[in-house]
């Protein structure tokens, strides 16, 4: 059974979408982890400033560090609910016999996070 070139080109538009989606998703999980890191790394060159006591022995350092840590454990998760999501609709696209359009879902797919 071949395909249709109409098919085709609807195909190869749906993983341009999901590359994008990607690549979107990647530059955002490296923007919000990178930029805590880095300014962790620049507190850790001046010690008196992570040294600052908050609570008893709890310093503003351990406190950047819980913060950095539970940071990125949210947005790897997120991270991965959206990349699951996005590929998800457009595998079903891509593996039914409708066309993307008349998936159920991959509608939404076109309009989500831009």
């Amino acid at each position: 059974m071949t395909q249709s070139p109409a098919r085709d080109a609807a195909q190869v538009q749906l993983l341009d979408s999901l590359r994008e989606v990607t690549h979107r998703a990647q530059r955002a999980f490296l923007v919000v982890n990178a930029v805590p890191f880095t300014v962790g790394i620049v507190l850790s060159c001046f010690t008196d400033v992570p040294a600052v006591a908050m609570y008893g022995k709890f310093t503003l350092g351990m406190a950047w560090g819980v913060a950095q840590c539970a940071l990125f454990i949210a947005t790897a998760w997120i991270y991965d609910v959206r990349s699951t999501r996005s590929s998800d609709l457009i595998e079903q696209a891509l593996t039914s016999d409708a066309l993307p359009g008349e998936v159920p879902g991959a509608a939404t797919f076109h309009g989500f996070r831009r």
